[in-house]
């Protein structure tokens, strides 16, 4: 299989590119995904570069996107184009996180924060805008051969362009679903009145105020800290080791996003913390922040709404302290701060020279603090001057412990790693009764396996259950289901799309014969994931049933599939079933048909559902004929329903019923045959009976 996103052909059974790691998925697929689309475009950028030489031009655009596309990678999102002096970017697609509308948010943030980074260091205002806005899109590839792209269609796409040409320079504007998903999160302030081409209901946007997501900051900080015991005691084990060696220490903490390295390392730092080490934390996605100003606030405890001139002084006692009669490595120190000079180039051409006087002052740190010193850096985006510093202190004579964590870049061989896998059942289910009502325990059970023990899911989950109402299915739970499903390969997800559409059960025959590839390796898997379970009672004699572990996820994979290619997967279901059911099933059948876009296929099977219905005395006859006769069909055949409604009414004494639908004529003259005729009279002889015995009764 080729990948969608480089092309590289792949092994027939791999789930991931080899060359990029995107996911592999059949080429040309296409689904409905509840996405996030951020705009970010330069403003008045033509005015501003006026006087440029064209290559001039074409770099200062190219180094300012490149630097926002890292940024929107940083929070794990998809640029999906670059537009003149602007972008597009993907939260939700072509991977999902139960958090998607917020990261989205936050890089909008970050981006337009580093637009004007890149422009105060040349001297030129720059300055961007963004908009962000969350919903469904069609997604998928798009184009022939080896030149296919994969991006998103939709209003959705639509809104968030105009949001961003309707958005101040320096603002993020979000639109109502967005603003829905993260208010709880990010503080935002209603936009004056705006009309939007092509939405005249939306008449406000939200701007972002500011965001109270700061790295120190856990809004779930209060849970007990569950499932990760074994891994805790490792990093004591660490911390220990380097205090009794006095020698540096670096071990890789590995897992997926939402596995919950953060929260191990808050765990860690507080016990370690209260017997007298001391912690930092450089994170590589900091908004507006260096590594070296993330160093000045945390070993220095200089703050950003000082006066340059404080920070000085305070920096300055603070290197005299730790580094008594060093004074070129404090002026190496100072010129890195690059609010410390004020000229915002301070590290530029002395990178080696200003990482290797922060590795002296870091060992200096460790060797001073009663337990050690311990270091995590977020490693997603290093810059060479960090990656020169983690050189430096990797094996330095001090009691330091280097945790650096990675959810996609793997270690060097031979290094110490700590791999965070799922959770337990167990350990899930405590994670969520802290969030989540015990009358939705039986509900929350089923739910645990489908999120597959990603401590990020499960908590959103917790979240997405407190705020919905019962019946309901929220947008929050939507993202969280489907950021569970795309860790599913094709084949795997093509399965769950037959048996989403086959109802409330679905049979394994069906699910192997109708798949396209895969044998019967996908739906074990499913099995073996605890997404589908074995249903008790098949309805089909002699075939193997299957049911979803929940009615939410089976919603969650029907809003995957687009309605384009529902007809087709329903007819395929529909001839199957008409092959394999027996008679007690052929509503079932009709329903297929009629929503494959058969009427004609449809309704000899609704016909027959009524019929049986009627004979058994069930009531239900009159729903399925009503049914039938919504069909689009030929006159013959709604006239040849409406006799066969009125003779199941006759049967069971519904005499008015029956009238009302003998009543009139069923066809134009010349239309109707002789037998539809004889049919008419005879009922309304029947009926005629039928009322003369009430009337003597």
């Amino acid at each position: 299989m080729n990948c969608a996103s480089c092309s590289t052909t792949n092994p027939p059974n791999a789930r991931f590119c080899i060359m990029c790691g995107e996911q592999l998925r059949p080429a040309g697929s296409r689904e409905r995904r509840r996405v996030t689309v951020v705009f970010i475009d330069l403003t008045a950028f033509t005015t501003l570069t006026l006087g440029f030489d064209p290559e001039e031009l074409r770099d200062l655009a190219d180094e300012v996107l490149t630097v926002v596309a890292g940024v929107i990678e940083d929070y794990d999102g998809y640029v999906d184009a670059f537009r003149g002096d602007g972008l597009i970017a993907l939260f939700g697609a072509p991977r999902s996180h139960p958090d998607d509308p917020q990261r989205a948010v936050l890089a909008a943030a970050a981006g337009l924060s580093a637009i004007e980074s890149i422009g105060a260091a040349k001297g030129y205002p720059l300055k961007g805008r963004a908009g962000v806005n969350t919903g469904i899109v069609i997604a998928g590839a798009v184009g022939s051969g080896r030149v296919r792209d994969y991006t998103v269609m939709g209003s959705t796409v639509n809104l968030a362009a105009r949001l961003e040409a309707a958005a101040i320079p320096g603002e993020v504007w979000v639109g109502p679903e967005t603003f829905e998903s993260t208010r709880h999160r990010l503080v935002y302030q209603e936009s004056p009145p705006v009309r939007l081409a092509g939405f005249p209901n939306v008449r406000h946007a939200y701007r972002l105020v500011s965001t109270l997501e700061h790295y120190d900051v856990d809004p779930y900080a209060h849970l007990q800290f569950v499932g990760r015991e074994a891994e805790l005691e490792r990093l004591r084990e660490r911390l220990s080791q380097v205090r009794v060696s006095g020698r540096a220490h670096q071990l890789w903490l590995l897992g997926e996003a939402g596995s919950g390295k953060t929260r191990l390392l808050r765990e860690f730092f507080r016990g370690a913390t209260a017997q007298g080490a001391r912690a930092i934390w450089i994170s590589g996605s900091s908004e507006g922040s260096s590594a070296w100003q993330q160093l000045g606030r945390q070993l220095l405890g200089l703050q950003d709404g000082e006066e340059a001139r404080v920070r000085q002084q305070k920096a300055q006692q603070q290197l005299s302290a730790l580094l008594p009669g060093e004074p070129r490595m404090h002026e190496r120190i100072l010129a890195s701060l690059e609010w410390a000079n004020g000229n915002g180039r301070g590290a530029n051409g002395r990178g080696r020279s200003a990482a290797s006087a922060w590795a002296e002052l870091l060992g200096r740190a460790a060797r001073e603090a009663e337990a050690g010193l311990l270091l995590a850096l977020d490693t997603g985006s290093l810059d060479p001057e960090l990656s020169q510093l983690l050189e430096l202190i990797a094996s330095a004579e001090a009691p330091l412990l280097l945790i650096r964590t990675s959810r996609g870049l793997e270690p060097p061989a031979g290094t110490d790693a700590l791999q965070l896998g799922p959770l337990s059942s167990e350990a899930s289910k405590l994670l969520l009764d802290q969030l989540a009502s015990p009358k939705l325990r039986v509900a929350t059970e089923s739910l645990i396996l489908q999120v597959g023990g990603v401590p990020a899911y499960i908590i959103e989950l917790g979240r997405a259950l407190s705020t919905t109402r019962s019946g309901t299915f929220s947008g929050s739970l939507a993202s969280l289901l489907q950021a569970r499903l795309d860790l599913l390969s094709g084949p795997e997800r093509q399965v769950l799309a037959l048996a989403a559409l086959s109802g409330e059960r679905t049979w394994e025959r069906m699910l192997l014969e109708l798949s396209e590839g895969g044998g019967s390796d996908p739906l074990r898997r499913l099995l073996a994931e605890n997404l589908l379970v074995p249903d008790a009672s098949p309805g089909i004699p002699g075939e193997v049933a299957y049911r979803f572990q929940s009615e939410l996820l089976r919603h969650a994979v029907l809003r995957m599939i687009p309605f384009g290619d529902r007809p087709v997967l329903h007819l395929r279901i529909a001839t199957w079933l008409e092959q394999h059911a027996p008679l007690a099933l052929s509503e079932l059948v009709g329903y297929h048909f009629s929503e494959g876009g058969s009427p004609e296929a449809a309704y000899p099977h609704y016909l027959a559902a009524a019929d049986l219905a009627a004979s058994q005395g069930d009531q239900r006859y009159r729903e399925l004929f009503e049914e039938l006769l919504d069909l689009e069909l030929p006159p013959a055949l709604i006239a040849q329903g409406k006799l066969a409604y009125a003779q199941a009414a006759l049967s069971l004494g519904d005499v008015e019923r029956a009238a009302s639908l003998l009543d009139g004529e069923l066809l134009a003259d010349g239309e109707a045959t002789e037998e539809l005729h004889a049919a008419q009279l005879q009922l309304r002889a029947d009926l005629d009976a039928a009322r003369s015995k009430e009337a003597a009764q």
